[in-house]
């Protein structure tokens, strides 16, 4: 063979080398551009409703769009992330999702159930509540347009089970978009009943809102007064507060100086406190009040109750363990309503299974003129608190049980309120008599309860 033939074919084998080398590249570009053409092309064209946040107001709006959808889930999860970064123009729109979230995974559930797993980025900025909390919503009710999905279960690669980043908590989701939104955000309202304790009315408001703005709606409600005229708001009407921020775990209620000239005696004084720090604590991460006049701190309102310090839950008993505090019914025009008693220990309760026992113990002995729907005799089962969510994951064996729906939620309604004023617990999953979806009566107890 000739040198000249040989270079030949070196030459030609280098071009083939090239040219499969080019292919590789070609085919790599082509992926990317499919990847990204979610907007533009490619599947088949569906009716999605998109969630924003109002730039003004930071609500989260809605925004019909349609979408060419990939088949594949993640595909699909991805093309809605990819939307919701860059509000559509000129409508006033902004938007809570950044660049460092991408979708893992996506997969379809029988009962419509979507699981997702988000990726984020290493250098991803953190975030505070709201933000975390407007990302979060953002993605779910969009998701649940995504054809198939009845709900949605949301989680992000690396963080704790039950957390989404850092602050909010996570559970299933449910649709519809309308209907899950109009439903609000529920809430615990502390009102005075004609015996001086403190029943409590669950109101709804609405969703979207920052930390501060639903402690501002929740004293708001409190000053606007119960629904049950039996009831009584121990706070002076609206016209009286500046405004309420939530900073940390700090909730602060900043009254008008007009405030101080008020004729309130000692018990009023009392109840006003006690009133808005029950409900404020009852919030998501806030465990102090701070009440403040014109901004700044005072001695005390009405000179009976000392307001330098921040005020704590039950001026702090239930985390020294020398309190619990249970939830029995009571009767207030014509409705049965949880009623709050606090019973002194007299030594500290060190063990929280010992606190879990005597509180459910407590509530099968209500006060006299009380009732109750947890049973005498009730007996837990087992028992596990998540550390890292809060979640107290609770068996009981009881009998009799309530006899229809409305007397199981009342009866969850108890444990709720009762088990979450133990010290680090903010939610519960219980299950009964061996059944953890649905109690005979046909109330659904397969979600955690919140605090």
């Amino acid at each position: 063979m000739t040198i000249r033939s040989r270079q030949g074919r070196m030459r030609g084998k280098r071009r083939s080398q090239d040219g499969g080398l080019l292919v590789l590249i070609l085919a790599l570009v082509l992926a990317v551009v499919i990847g990204s053409s979610f907007r533009t092309a490619g599947g088949r064209s569906t009716p999605v409703v998109l969630w924003y946040l109002d730039a003004s107001t930071q609500e989260l709006v809605s925004n019909p769009a349609v979408a060419k959808l990939p088949t594949r889930r993640v595909e699909q999860v991805a093309g809605i992330i990819d939307l919701l970064r860059t509000p559509p123009a000129g409508q006033g729109l902004a938007t809570a999702v950044p660049a460092g979230f991408t979708a893992h995974r996506a997969t379809l559930l029988p009962g419509g159930i979507l699981d997702v797993v988000l990726g984020v980025s290493r250098d991803q900025p953190p975030m505070g509540f709201a933000e975390e909390n407007a990302l979060y919503w953002q993605l779910v009710n969009s998701m649940l347009s995504l054809p198939g999905a009845l709900s949605i279960e949301l989680s992000v690669d690396g963080r704790p089970t039950g957390t989404f980043l850092s602050f909010v908590k996570t559970q299933r989701e449910l649709g519809a978009n309308d209907a899950m939104l109009d439903k609000g955000q529920p809430v615990d309202l502390y009102f005075v009943g004609g015996d001086g304790r403190y029943v409590v009315e669950r109101r709804t408001l609405p969703t979207g809102l920052t930390r501060s703005q639903l402690a501002l709606q929740a004293t708001r409600a409190l000053m606007e007064g119960p629904t049950h005229p039996s009831l009584v708001s121990p706070l002076p009407g609206t016209d009286v507060l500046r405004g309420v921020t939530v900073s940390g775990r700090t909730a602060s209620v900043d009254f008008e100086e007009s405030v101080l000239k008020l004729s309130m005696g000692a018990q009023e004084e009392e109840q006003i406190k006690n009133s808005l720090v029950l409900t404020l604590t009852r919030l998501a991460g806030v465990s102090r009040v701070r009440l403040l006049v014109g901004g700044n701190n005072v001695e005390g309102l009405f000179g009976h109750v000392d307001t330098v310090d921040p005020l704590f839950r039950l001026d702090g008993s239930l985390e020294e363990g020398t309190a619990l505090a249970v939830y029995s019914l009571t009767e207030v025009d014509g409705d049965q309503l949880p009623v709050l008693t606090v019973y002194q220990q007299k030594q500290a309760l060190m063990s929280r299974s010992v606190m879990i026992s005597k509180s459910i113990a407590q509530m099968g002995n209500p006060p006299k003129g009380d009732a109750s729907l947890v049973p005498d005799g009730t007996r837990v089962t087992s028992m596990v608190l998540e550390a890292n969510t809060g979640m107290l994951r609770l068996s009981l064996a009881m009998t009799p049980l309530p006899k229809d729906q409305a007397a199981e939620a009342l009866m969850v309604e108890q444990l709720r309120l009762s088990l979450t004023e133990l010290p680090s617990v903010t939610s519960l999953q219980v299950g009964v008599n061996g059944s953890v979806a649905f109690l005979p009566g046909g109330y659904y107890i397969g979600k955690p309860f919140s605090r």
